[in-house]
């Protein structure tokens, strides 16, 4: 009934360690403080060594006790067990030393920093049980952590080739990723958990407390696998639910390899594996939208300034030295107006120039551009004379000329941009044509039709 009474009480340890260290340090700092008014501090001195000590045994006994129940190996914790017991040994050594004997100041000193010493080392081996021995460095750069003597860490998904990925070891290169992403924190050499230790194939094989964990060819008989479809709140289900959960793909993918016979060596392609429950792990080369250039950052009051023109102006993401320009709430906006623009050409990657009153010359000025991608030129007096001019623009992607009287003979002349993908042409001769199918980009005309249903003939 009230067996849960010590587990309890070893998981205060991570609280009731920073009593002593409180009491100790404050302590320490007393000495180093009082100087010749030694005497009139020395009760609080004593008081502070004497609850350092109480505390610190109380964090040792907490300590010891979830050693013993939560699986920590004993490799792990010996150290740090040990000089939690002499620390606090040693605190009530100073006491009973304070409150016995006269002191010398100095001497005083000296015991003072030794403890403090032994106390921050005792307080370091926690914390590399508690949060990784590479707790400091994981957030480094992989160059600098490989040159301070540390392994690289990384907690990165799974990703797979996707041109050879039957080439890849089913367990080393896919699963034993994921039981390091989900459950190596819990299941490793030195924090057994159950003693199960999930960071090797042949610690796999060995099992846990419950025995093994692996049935090979059944899935839903492995314990690996049959507690991680358990329901979260279920008290076996494995990571608890407190801890990060593996995606249902990792789980499935889990399940396969089991189902194959759990090989430690055998690749993806010899286990017939389906290529659906692989293809969610596929690298994904994505090309950035804009470009991907050294452009400096407008200053801010050139920002406001242009907002002050009328002008809508905003970073197209945070921290982006691109700009998003838009003329929504200036539709007075002329070619003469150019001006305004010119301070923020190098950052302008999104310009919407629409209902404004601009014509065929300001493509001479917009083709000045260098970074510009999205060109909206909707319901202008624009007619297509001077579009050659925006092969120039050579990052430009999509150009809106809806509304206008652009043809498309007049849009040709961008056939061939090296990187325009779209113009959208709706309500504009362009749309008319019907020769979309000749441009090199896609002429989106917006004259879509559905085909009929029979259901549209019913009368209800």
């Amino acid at each position: 009934m009230l067996d849960f009474i010590l587990p309890l009480f070893g998981r205060f340890h991570p609280i009731l360690v920073h009593l002593p260290i409180g009491f100790l340090v404050f302590g320490v700092i007393l000495i180093f403080w009082a100087g010749k008014k030694y005497s009139i501090y020395s009760p609080i001195i004593q008081l502070a060594f004497l609850l350092g000590g109480i505390s610190a045994g109380l964090a040792s006994i907490s300590g010891f006790l979830q050693f013993q129940y939560e699986g920590y190996g004993w490799d792990t914790v010996k150290f740090h067990l040990i000089l939690g017991i002499f620390t606090t040994v040693l605190s009530f050594g100073f006491w009973y030393y304070l409150k016995k004997s006269a002191v010398s100041p100095l001497r005083l000193k000296i015991k003072g920093a030794m403890l403090l010493a032994i106390l921050t080392l005792t307080g370091h081996l926690g914390g590399n049980i508690t949060h990784g021995e590479n707790y400091f460095t994981e957030v480094l750069p992989p160059e600098l952590q490989a040159f301070l003597g540390g392994e690289a860490s990384s907690n990165e998904p799974l990703e797979l080739p996707a041109d050879n990925w039957e080439e890849v070891e089913f367990f080393t290169g896919a699963i034993q990723p994921i039981l390091d992403q989900n459950c190596k924190s819990c299941h490793n050499p030195k924090k057994l958990k159950g003693e199960l230790d999930l960071s090797s194939f042949k610690a796999i094989l060995k099992g846990g407390e419950d025995g093994a964990i692996l049935e090979n060819g059944n899935a839903e008989g492995s314990s690996l696998f049959a507690r991680l479809i358990l329901p979260q709140d279920h008290e076996d289900h494995m990571p608890p639910k407190d801890k990060r959960q593996p995606r249902k793909e990792e789980i499935e993918l889990i399940r396969a390899w089991i189902a194959s016979g759990s090989s430690e060596h055998a690749k993806l392609g010899e286990t017939a594996i389906n290529l659906s429950l692989v293809e969610p792990f596929f690298k994904k080369d994505e090309k950035p939208f804009y470009p991907v250039v050294e452009t400096p950052t407008l200053p801010h009051d050139s920002i406001s300034k242009l907002r002050d023109y009328g002008l809508f102006a905003e970073a197209v993401k945070k921290d982006s030295p691109f700009l998003k320009i838009s003329c929504v709430n200036f539709p007075a906006f002329s070619d003469s107006d150019w001006r305004m623009l010119h301070s923020a050409k190098d950052q302008i990657v999104y310009l919407d120039l629409s209902r404004t009153t601009v014509s065929d010359a300001i493509l001479e000025q917009i083709s000045s551009l260098p970074n510009l991608t999205v060109l909206k030129l909707n319901q202008t007096a624009i007619q297509g004379a001077g579009l050659g001019k925006l092969v120039e623009n050579k990052n430009l992607k999509l150009l809106y000329i809806n509304n206008t009287q652009v043809t498309v003979d007049k849009l040709s002349v961008l056939d061939g941009h090296a990187s325009l993908e779209k113009v959208f042409a709706f309500d504009s001769p362009a749309a008319d044509s019907g020769r979309s199918s000749e441009l090199s980009f896609h002429l989106e005309t917006g004259n879509l039709s559905l085909p009929p249903l029979p259901t549209d003939t019913i009368v209800y």
